[in-house]
């Protein structure tokens, strides 16, 4: 598994990315963090620069390799922030492991939600081509001018990598089957007592949330308008804002 340390001060602070992105997708949000903690990425394993040892690609399968590779780093008791499938992964690591987690902040979180959306996750590991990849992509957000043809010629690139697409299938059918297990990490942490904030978009068609589970779930949480599946790339100034107050409250605490 890739894993990069960004540099900031203070306590630790892990990102997990979602399905089919990889670290680089918070490039927007790591400065806010940088003055406040000392801030984590990796690439989940059949994404980014990482291999394609997925287990049996279930989100606790994932969770186990996060936890592995927190373990071999010596880190405890990050504050972790994750998105989408990373959010599922992140419920999962503080269940199994609280001492590792001092705080979580997810945004779109699987397990959250009414279930992410399986015409979108069985469609991205067979997009070939830029514009129907682009078409694709841009369901995830409510401006599409923010995914342009590069990004789309990227997750291509990936893709085009041996092994990556068969990781991606498996991955995302484990996640459309994963929905107890979610459920159940989220009410390990709501008994764990973790402080928690969870972020999602007000026009999220991917992973819509799910009004009887967040309000079982508690903590705190905010809708952010305008903006779809990406909220803290769609509209990342109001995202850091409030990743930034909550990790601060959470480091009092």
């Amino acid at each position: 598994m890739v894993f990069k340390t960004l540099g900031g001060a203070g306590a630790d602070c892990l990102l997990i990315h979602g399905y089919g992105s990889d670290r680089l997708s918070w490039l927007g949000n790591t400065p806010a963090l940088l003055p406040l903690v000392q801030v984590h990425t990796l690439d989940l394993p059949g994404h980014g620069e990482s291999g394609f040892d997925i287990g049996d690609g279930s989100p606790l399968a994932l969770s186990q390799a996060v936890e592995a590779e927190l373990d071999r780093q010596g880190l405890k008791r990050l504050h972790v922030i994750g998105h989408s499938l990373g959010g599922g992964i992140a419920m999962m690591l503080a269940a199994r492991r609280p001492d590792l987690v001092a705080s979580l902040a997810l945004i779109a979180p699987a397990g959250l939600g009414k279930g992410v959306n399986p015409d979108f996750l069985n469609a991205y590991p067979e997009v070939t081509e830029v514009e129907p990849t682009l078409a694709l992509l841009r369901q995830l957000v409510v401006k599409p001018i923010l995914i342009g043809k590069q990004i789309a010629q990227r997750v291509l690139e990936q893709q085009a990598k041996p092994g990556s697409r068969e990781a991606l299938r498996q991955i995302a059918a484990q996640l459309l089957a994963s929905d107890a297990s979610l459920a159940a990490a989220a009410r390990s942490v709501t008994e764990l007592g973790l402080p928690r904030l969870v972020l999602w978009g007000s026009d999220d068609h991917i992973n819509p949330p799910s009004p009887a589970r967040l309000a079982a779930f508690g903590g705190e949480q905010h809708v952010i308008a305008g903006t779809g599946h990406l909220p803290h790339i769609e509209n990342g100034k109001a995202a850091n804002e409030l990743l930034a107050g909550f990790i601060t409250r959470a480091a009092k605490a």
